[in-house]
């Protein structure tokens, strides 16, 4: 039914507000012993005697007047060692830096390469020092009201008092900035809020216990009539304040000099509730002006700078802000960024551009697939409505199969019910409809049947899109936030003028400052390896070799092997196959391959005859080793379907080619390209290292294991994390053997778990497939590079993974132990380097040359860390990978470790270019998104069968099932 009044102007939506959805709210953080040699002696809490010793004197406060004060009461002491865990910290500061000296010692930085002046995005930080006094925030919904004057009596907290649990921080910052703003205990302070639980002072609060604060705020989503007599809708809450204990004293102080302290060499470690309120001081005044998300922050477009990305999506810039420690000094970490917002406007126009409609009478003759298909995108989304003088605002539930002209809801007139449109209701009450003949949108609460007409419909500004781009929007913004370094960097100063970090009260309050001059530093351009090939070795030049005229280190043997094609034959038709079929066996043969013509050319017709059905089928009549199949551009599930099929049923390998690569595309670069994928799958060799040149780790039995985990979006319905692994089997390194686990995603903080859970399993499978692949040896070295971990999850990943790749060890053989290094890579950092001399630069984007290596300035103090920048930047500013060394038993110098990785970023077989990582990372990446497609085709069949009670929420046999790939090509590379 359509929106009732309260009473206060006719029609007036229904007031049935929910302050928020209930969602885990972050537990106070505890405090944490000092490191060994630092005083553990605080400063005391008010009311409290000052412990005998030499500690810091605490600055007067002003006599201020709590609103209301609650009796004292005994606290709870907590225990002064208990170590943070990130998952209970505030929403923004869960991204935890790791501080702590439980890794390998830093050895001398590396000599090797020429040298390179660069410039990084990195500025020199002054940290505060002394104390800052830690406070926790709890917020409880009173309701609402409509009136402005005074506030509900202060009192114990009722039964039907509602927590307020925000799944945005907005609000939370409203109602607090509101609270200081208007009393009296907060007088003359600038204290900063972290959105969720934490707040920090430079002065102690005067409260003994807690101190509860009345907050009357707006109702931003339901005003009300501005007629009402009564006033405005106002919503009321009480904020409760209280000191977060640190020690038996009932101190809330945190000393801030352990930062200072370790870069003077004095302590080892720093407690992360003092990094922590640093980061929230110097967020604290761009999260009141910008709109937060994550690490960063974005606002608005001007209305000449609007780039629409499609699917109603527009670009919203922004810029990415952290706290890094470097060698020397703590730093602030600036980076543009930008992301996805969905377009404000009538909801009629994001319907069009979700379905790719030209005209809105369209939106009439929708099919149930359509429907089903926006109501996926815009469930959840806040909308305001244009037909009533004040803009009330709800969230969907979706779009109505009935139009406004057909949708009948209950009326109640003078006691008599009565059958009444939504389209004649709107006529008699407000204005008659310009497109009766749509759907309704459905708001919530769901289960009051509250139905409004979508051309009076509107979407929010500010709706961050948290789905994945498609491959068009993909495109889109990628054309508009490729920059070149020299235009990035300028754009990057830009934004710190737009922090304004230095005229921020809070930060002057505490005595932070941040230069306004980027950190420069020395890097080294580290020499490419000669890539061996047959019987030629060739010098890559900025990264890039070609091959040819040459042939594949160790070709592949193809006996025999088929074409099909899923396309419409109208388009890719015998003639286009032919000569793609014939192409392919000519440059296959002059790489190397031994190859024939296929033993049979297909067109498929996919309505008639399945994948399934047709590879068993060719399988088995022509023994094929090789089935090439075309896709059609417009029939995505033919891929997962085929893949599935050869990989999870059959053991074949495949290699799937576009329509358009066989049409319009066809060319000797494109196929020669298709034939290093075939090469590999086969079991050839493409190229290798050339020994003697390698690092000498290399000279002796070693293993090489790339290992990543995948979580689904949050748009995804397929449920599982998946882990994947790779090992090498040979010594160039170029074969993989792959292993893969699904894993149940979410811990008991609704949180994705990172670790590998059996980690153990799939180490002891790739051991043995080494073993298997080399007569009997055994590695005796493992070097481990792990994708997909922060910081913030290093001790754990350590902690866990370490272990279970020594117990895979001795499952294999008890007393075997061999040495592991375990580097964590990362990729998704903010750190950029572009060179201080624009001749020293690579390419048109004078981007940093491939093989540029920073281990010095903006690496970590005490950790075995660098930064290595592998490939050639083709646009934008080139973004080097991060490398954590958190276990090294083999004793790796800097020169021996970054030499070792960059080469492997030359081994990758599907280019002949090096890649922004080592190939084992990248192959684990691919075989985990391989397993993901598995289940996602699995997943489609499955809820196609009307008798399917197939569920990915738990881990059944049919998830297993789903991903695990025949035996015969476990030991193959079928993935890349």
């Amino acid at each position: 039914m359509p929106p009732k009044g309260r009473g206060r102007g006719r029609g007036g939506p229904r007031a049935q507000d929910q302050p928020g959805q209930p969602g885990g709210q972050p537990q106070q953080p505890q405090g944490q012993s000092f490191p060994p040699g630092f005083s553990q002696q605080r400063p005391p809490g008010p009311g409290q005697q000052r412990p005998p010793g030499p500690v810091q004197q605490r600055p007067p406060t002003s006599a201020t007047t709590p609103a209301s004060e609650t009796p004292p009461a005994k606290t709870e002491t907590k225990a002064k060692t208990r170590t943070v865990d990130p998952s209970e910290l505030g929403i923004e500061l869960k991204h935890k830096l790791v501080i702590e000296p439980k890794y390998p010692v830093k050895p001398a930085p590396g000599r090797l390469g020429r040298p390179i002046r660069l410039i990084s995005n990195c500025f020199s930080l002054q940290a505060p020092s002394g104390v800052v006094y830690h406070y926790d925030v709890e917020i409880i919904s009173k309701g609402h009201s409509v009136t402005t004057k005074g506030a509900p009596p202060a009192g114990e907290v009722k039964k039907d008092d509602k927590k307020y649990r925000c799944l945005s921080t907005k609000r939370n910052r409203e109602i607090v900035n509101l609270m200081v703003d208007t009393n009296a205990a907060f007088r003359g302070q600038f204290p900063v809020y972290d959105g969720m639980k934490n707040l920090y002072t430079k002065k102690p609060l005067k409260i003994q216990t807690s101190l509860k604060c009345n907050v009357q705020i707006a109702d931003s989503d339901n005003p009300g009539n501005p007629d009402d007599p009564r006033g405005a809708r106002v919503e009321n809450f009480d904020v409760l304040i209280k000191p977060v204990q640190k020690n038996d004293y009932g101190d809330c102080a945190i000393s801030l000099d352990p930062v200072h302290a370790l870069f003077d060499g004095k302590v080892k470690s720093v407690p992360q509730e003092a990094v922590m309120a640093i980061e929230t001081i110097l967020r604290h005044g761009p999260c009141k002006r910008f709109t937060p998300i994550g690490r960063s922050f974005f606002y608005p477009p001007a209305p000449q700078d609007i780039h629409p990305l499609g699917g109603g999506l527009e670009i919203w810039f922004g810029y990415h802000q952290s706290m890094r420690l470097g060698q020397w000094k703590p730093m602030v970490n600036i980076d543009l960024t930008a992301t996805g917002f969905f377009q404000k406007g009538p909801v009629l126009d994001y319907v069009k551009g979700v379905l790719n409609l030209r005209d809105i009478n369209q939106i009439s003759s929708l099919k149930d697939s359509d429907i089903a298909r926006t109501n996926k995108e815009i469930k959840n989304m806040r909308i305001q409505v244009t037909h009533l003088r004040y803009r009330r605002k709800y969230r969907v539930v979706g779009l109505t199969r009935e139009s406004a002209q057909r949708l009948e809801f209950t009326i109640n007139e003078d006691g008599r019910e009565r059958r009444q449109t939504v389209a004649r209701y709107f006529e008699q009450n407000y204005r008659k409809l310009q497109y009766p003949h749509l759907p309704c949108v459905q708001v919530n609460p769901a289960k009051k049947g509250i139905y409004i007409p979508i051309e009076v419909c509107e979407l929010v500004e500010g709706q961050h899109c948290k789905k994945k781009l498609d491959d068009k929007q993909t495109a889109e913004m990628i054309k508009f936030t490729a920059k070149p370094p020299k235009k990035r960097f300028e754009e990057i100063r830009d934004s710190l003028k737009r922090a304004n970090f230095n005229m921020d009260p809070c930060l002057k309050e505490f005595g932070v400052k941040v230069s306004p001059e980027p950190i420069s530093l020395d890097g080294r351009i580290i020499e490419a390896p000669n890539v061996r090939y047959l019987e030629q070795k060739v010098k890559p030049k900025d990264g890039v070799w070609d091959m040819k005229e040459k042939q594949y280190f160790q070709p592949a043997v193809i006996n025999s092997w088929v074409l099909l094609s899923f396309a419409n034959p109208r388009f890719c038709g015998d003639q286009n196959l032919d000569r793609f079929a014939k192409l392919l066996c000519s440059i296959g043969t002059e790489q190397g391959m031994k190859i024939r013509r296929p033993e049979s050319i297909e067109i498929i017709d996919y309505r008639r005859q399945k994948p399934q059905d047709v590879l068993k089928f060719v399988q088995k009549k022509y023994n094929a080793d090789l089935a090439v199949v075309v896709v059609p551009a417009m029939n995505k599930s033919v891929y997962g379907e085929v893949k599935q099929a050869a990989e999870t049923m059959l053991g074949l390998v495949t290699q799937c080619i576009k329509e358009e690569s066989v049409t319009r595309k066809c060319n000797p670069p494109l196929v020669s390209n298709l034939c290093q994928k075939i090469n590999a799958k086969m079991g050839g060799v493409n190229n290798s290292l050339t020994p003697g040149e390698t690092p000498p780790i290399l000279r002796k039995p070693v293993i090489i294991i790339g290992a990543d985990v995948t979580h689904p979006g949050p748009s995804h319905e397929i449920k599982p994390s998946i882990a994947a692994c790779v090992g090498s089997l040979d010594a160039h390194p170029s074969r993989y053997a792959v292993t893969i686990r699904a894993q149940t995603n979410v811990n008991e903080k609704k949180e994705s778990i990172e670790i590998i859970l059996d980690l153990k399993g799939m180490v002891l499978d790739l051991l043995k497939a080494f073993y298997k692949n080399t007569r009997g040896r055994k590695p005796e070295k493992i070097i481990f590079y792990r994708d997909g971990v922060s910081e913030g999850q290093f001790d754990k990943v350590k902690i866990h993974e370490v272990k279970c790749i020594r117990d895979a060890c001795r499952q294999l053989q008890q007393d075997y132990e061999p040495g592991i290094t375990f580097i964590v890579v990362q990729k998704r950092h903010h750190v950029r380097f572009m060179p201080f001399d624009d001749r020293q630069g690579a390419g048109k984007m004078r981007n940093i040359p491939p093989g540029t290596t920073i281990d010095n300035t903006v690496v970590h103090p005490l950790n075995f860390d660098f930064f290595l920048c592998s490939h050639f930047g083709l646009q934008g500013t080139s973004r080097p990978c991060h490398y954590t060394v958190i276990e090294d038993d083999n004793d790796f110098t800097a020169d021996d470790l970054q030499k070792l990785t960059y080469y492997l970023c030359h081994t990758y077989v599907r280019c002949t270019r090096s890649i922004s990582c080592p190939a084992p990372v990248q192959y684990a990446h691919l075989a985990a998104f391989r397993a993901r497609q598995h289940l996602l085709t699995h997943s489609d069949e499955s809820s196609s069968r009307s008798d399917s009670s197939f569920s990915y929420h738990e881990l059944p046999e049919a998830v297993i099932n789903a991903i695990n790939v025949v035996e015969s090509l476990k030991n193959t590379m079928y993935f890349v």
